[in-house]
Parts: C-alpha cells; sequence; structure tokens
C-alpha cells in the first residue's frame, strides 16, 4: 500500500510542475508571431555593386601597410638588392627555369621508364601464362624481351644523364650565387 500511495504522490507532483511549466511559458509560434509583429526600422543605406560610390576612395582602417622604404627592418641586405643590377635578377630566374625544366625532364622520363617497366611486366605475365604461347612462339617472345629490355637500359641510361645535367646546372647556380654575394 505504501508503494501506491508514493508512486500516486509522485505521479501528481509530476503533473502539477509540467502544468506550471506550461503556464509560464508561451509556445515559439507564438513567439515568432510576436517578433514578426515589432517592426524594426529598416537599415539606413545598404550598399550594392549599383551605388558603391566609384570617385571617391575608401577609407581603410588601422595603419596602412608598410612599404619596404619604410620597413623597419630594412637592413643592408636590402640596400645590396637595390644596387644590384637587374641582370643578376634575370639570370638567377633563367637559371631557376633551366633547373626546373630539367627536374620536369627527369619525371617525365621517369614516368616514361615506369610505363615502359609495367608494359614489359604484363607481357611477361601473357607469356608464361600461356603455354602453347611458350612452345609456339618462343623466338618471338625472346625477341621482343630483348627489345623491352634494351628499351629500359636505354632510359634508364636517359635519366641517369639528365640527373647528371641537373647536378651541374644547379652546381653552376650555386657557383654563380657564391660569386654575386659578398662574403659576410
Amino acid at each position: 500500500m505504501r508503494r501506491i500511495g508514493y508512486t500516486l504522490a509522485l505521479s501528481a507532483m509530476v503533473v502539477a510542475s509540467a502544468l506550471a511549466a506550461t503556464a509560464q511559458s508561451e509556445s515559439l509560434g507564438d513567439y515568432a508571431r510576436a517578433m514578426r509583429k515589432q517592426k524594426r526600422p529598416p537599415a539606413k543605406m545598404v550598399y550594392t555593386n549599383d551605388n558603391l560610390p566609384t570617385t571617391t576612395t575608401i577609407s581603410v582602417v588601422g595603419q596602412p601597410p608598410l612599404t619596404t622604404e619604410e620597413s623597419p627592418a630594412a637592413g643592408p641586405q636590402d640596400e645590396k638588392a637595390k644596387t644590384e643590377p637587374k641582370e643578376d635578377k634575370t639570370s638567377e630566374a633563367k637559371a631557376q627555369d633551366q633547373i626546373s625544366q630539367q627536374k620536369k625532364k627527369i619525371a617525365d622520363l621517369e614516368h616514361e621508364l615506369d610505363l615502359l617497366q609495367r608494359e614489359y611486366k604484363l607481357q611477361v605475365a601473357n607469356y608464361y601464362a600461356d603455354a602453347g604461347t611458350q612452345l609456339r612462339d618462343q623466338k618471338n617472345w625472346s625477341d621482343q624481351e630483348a627489345k623491352y629490355r634494351a628499351d629500359i637500359v636505354d632510359k634508364q641510361k636517359q635519366i641517369d644523364e639528365a640527373k647528371a645535367q641537373l647536378q651541374e646546372m644547379q652546381e653552376q647556380a650555386r657557383q654563380a650565387d657564391a660569386q654575386s654575394s659578398p662574403i659576410q
């Protein structure tokens, strides 16, 4: 009996608190209607591309960015850069361009080598997968295999030569840079 009494008392308290909560708060729909009824004043000026002023300047809040002449960190290196002839900069740019072209050439050659090796592996797998082909076309396969191997060796030599040229270019660029910059 006591259990039933406690259960009824507890349920009565839950119902009473639920009724009190609903009486205090209004529904979301009522709140939305009230907000729509409150009219806000429209914005004073709305800027669009059509009415944006083009003849006047736009004020920027804060300090303008420092130019290299005004920069407090401008030191002897900046002065040296001002006095350097522009030919050095263009020759450095040309050297960097040649180096990047050589790197691209090496990457292309390595890609071609990779494709050639993959094709060779596929041909080997096809040849050894079929016993009839092994018996019928031994001469043809040996010629093809010799050609693939020669092509792979040739492509590897081209890559090695291109890498040697790249190292020479990089060394020349280092030497030119060392000659143009004074020892500090």
